[in-house]
């Protein structure tokens, strides 16, 4: 059975080469951060990403293919839900570690 739409939707994945968290956005690209995810309000939009997410999982970049429920914060896109949400800001007993720090604190 289908997920019923309702509000605006983006997909979540986690990148093979490291596991990461990352987001989708309308071109079919990936990235790490919440805010440059590309969102869809009805069905056809929705299934539109998906088919850009499943391309992406038969070239082996990402897996775990989600579907989830997105919300704005500060004009952008973020995910509504905490589990989804804690994985786009990082961990949240050390502030100092993780992605909240700095979006390009890997390097």
């Amino acid at each position: 059975m289908a997920k019923k739409i309702t509000g605006p939707q983006m997909i979540v994945a986690n990148r093979l080469l490291d596991g990461r968290v990352v987001f989708m956005r309308t071109d079919g690209s990936w990235s790490t951060v919440a805010g440059d995810a590309g969102t869809a309000e009805d069905e056809a939009g929705v299934a539109a990403l998906e088919t850009l997410a499943q391309k992406s999982a038969h070239a082996n970049e990402v897996l775990s293919i989600e579907v989830i429920q997105a919300t704005t914060r500060d004009g952008k896109p973020f995910p509504a839900h905490m589990k989804f949400a804690m994985q786009a800001t990082g961990p949240s007993v050390r502030t100092d570690l993780g992605y909240q720090v700095s979006p390009n604190w890997e390097r």
